[in-house]
């Protein structure tokens, strides 16, 4: 697997932020469909969306959209839900985090996903959160966009 989405991007290519212009152009450069997308990001993307609109930062009706287009996306084979070795992205993680959290703290999800791109053995890691992609970068990862 050559690239990994993190929520920040995910959420950036579905819902309309200040970072969806460059998702989108992102998208547009290259042929990395299907993008993978783990159950747990899945839920996580969710959630993010389900959030916004409890923040009042999204309508819920506008939500409901999003959700939909991402379901249709997964179906359509946009997303493809993948599969990991949850146990082996957990020890990773734990050794992420002995490894920087002390010094650098990184947040749960951030260990979690990084990890996970790690496991798969991606090379490419889409984020837009910085703490996370300073991770990625000292675990050998390149950061897109």
């Amino acid at each position: 697997m050559s690239v990994y989405a993190d929520t920040s991007f995910l959420y950036s290519l579905y819902v309309q932020q200040a970072h969806s212009a460059r998702a989108s152009a992102y998208m547009a450069e290259g042929s990395i469909l299907p993008l993978p997308l783990t159950t747990l990001g899945r839920f996580e993307l969710f959630n993010a969306i389900r959030l916004s609109v409890f923040r009042r930062q999204l309508a819920p009706r506008a939500a409901i959209m999003d959700l939909r287009t991402i379901e249709g996306d997964i179906r359509a084979g946009v997303l493809e839900l993948i599969a990991c070795d949850w146990p082996a992205v957990h020890a990773d993680a734990e050794r992420l985090s002995s490894k920087h959290t002390t010094r650098k703290g990184h947040r749960s999800m951030d260990l979690l996903h990084v990890a996970t791109a790690i496991s798969l053995g991606t090379a490419d890691f889409l984020t837009f959160d910085q703490n996370q992609a300073k991770l990625a970068i000292t675990e050998g990862l390149t950061v897109k966009p």
